[in-house]
């Protein structure tokens, strides 16, 4: 019994002294919780109906590619908090008015900070209320001189008119000098004096002798009128200017009608009608000497990062991309990766520095922003300079049209 006694108090001793050490061991210190994820909400805001619907869907699709491509390298971090990038979608139906109204819903109810997918006269609408408010806003190009200029530094333009007009007068000096005479077909809208200020620039710059133009009504379906007059004045090569961008698959009905009326000059689309139209509308024997900044992205002269959107952009909407889808995803991209350099949410700050920043766009060569002395245009970027041509029916893309930087860049 006294044996047992002692292995008791023996047992008992033991778990006191291994009670005291582990009274010793300091708490483990509990992990801290991860930063949640938050949400950065980007306003998209474009003609979802209406005739500039087929720019808006790609316009629309460009930002969205953009943003799966950002999410799928984590999103943004701007201070240290991370964000998954959304979108919010709204419909303008290219209307000035319902642009400016959606713009207020996205900016004042919901506090977006940054807005894309503006096309014409839309985004003039929304600029009323993206610049007093410091909201970083991405258009295609300025509709007209109000549109931009130092005291509009919020708004950042991709489009560029005068590079769209660059490519195609470039091409037919270097590829057709015996067509000397332009004749621009215009319709009568909001930036038609922006794209005839141009197309005349850039004809007296590479020696094409400019004509004039005939304009005609956004609502026109019978083109037969203007043609008539476009026949009497025997340009060696009529101009469409705005037509495919205003006017969607009636500028490939304004081609075939050409043709259809005898017309066998060149045919400069330098705004694209919806893509696959003018396969579609034009047979193929009147697809020749047609001079189109639509671009065969698997051209060898194209670039593989413009080739790899274009294949993506295909398997996911089962539709052909047009240039703009690449212009939009250019720059929206290149502003999520500027983000991630960011340490607040001043939009003050983020427009001073992207408006320095630097980055390998889509065409294979430097991206930045600059200030356009022959136009007066502040915050341009360059997009893509390939020409193509309809050759015996087909689109070949053939061309880099190199551009006059001492008429683009500001000294």
């Amino acid at each position: 019994m006294k044996k047992a006694l002692m292995m008791g108090i023996a047992i008992m001793t033991l778990a006191g002294l291994l009670l005291a050490a582990y009274a010793c061991v300091p708490a483990a210190t509990p992990a801290p919780a991860p930063t949640p994820v938050k949400t950065f909400d980007i306003g998209l805001s474009t003609p979802l109906t209406g005739p500039t619907a087929h720019a808006g869907f790609a316009l629309q699709n460009g930002v969205l590619m953009a943003i799966d491509d950002q999410n799928a390298q984590g999103g943004v971090t701007i201070g240290g908090q991370n964000y998954t990038l959304n979108v919010v979608i709204r419909d303008n139906k290219g209307d000035v008015l319902l642009g400016k109204s959606v713009a207020e819903e996205l900016v004042l109810d919901k506090g977006i900070k940054v807005i894309a997918g503006p096309f014409i006269v839309d985004a003039v609408g929304t600029q009323m209320v993206t610049e007093p408010n410091k909201v970083i806003a991405f258009f295609a190009a300025p509709s007209n001189d109000l549109m931009t200029g130092p005291k509009k530094p919020y708004t950042f333009f991709y489009a560029s008119i005068p590079q769209m007009m660059n490519i195609g007068a470039a091409y037919i000096q270097k590829f057709h000098p015996e067509a000397k005479t332009v004749l621009s077909v215009e319709p009568a809208i909001t930036d038609t004096k922006k794209f005839l200020d141009f197309v005349k620039w850039v004809c007296e710059y590479y020696d094409l002798n400019w004509l004039g133009a005939e304009e005609y009504p956004i609502t026109t379906t019978d083109f037969s009128p203007i043609i008539t007059r476009v026949l009497a004045k025997n340009p060696d090569i009529v101009d469409t200017g705005a037509s495919g961008g205003a006017m969607g698959a009636r500028c490939a009905q304004l081609i075939k009608e050409l043709r259809e009326r005898g017309y066998k000059g060149y045919i400069w689309v330098s705004a694209l009608p919806p893509p696959g139209a003018i396969d579609e509308i034009v047979p193929p024997e009147y697809r020749y000497k047609i001079v189109i900044n639509d671009t065969d992205w698997e051209a060898p002269i194209v670039s593989e990062a413009y080739r790899d959107l274009c294949r993506r952009y295909v398997a996911k909407y089962n539709s052909p991309p047009f240039d703009i889808t690449g212009l939009e995803y250019n720059v929206v991209k290149a502003f999520f990766e500027f983000l991630n350099t960011q340490d607040s949410m001043d939009t003050s700050k983020w427009m001073e520095g992207f408006a320095k920043y630097h980055w390998k766009n889509l065409w294979g060569a430097e991206g930045y922003w600059f200030e356009n002395p022959s136009t007066g245009i502040y915050r341009q970027t360059f997009r893509s300079s390939w020409a193509s041509e309809y050759i015996d029916g087909k689109r070949q893309t053939l061309w880099l049209a190199p551009l006059p930087l001492d008429e683009y860049v500001s000294k």
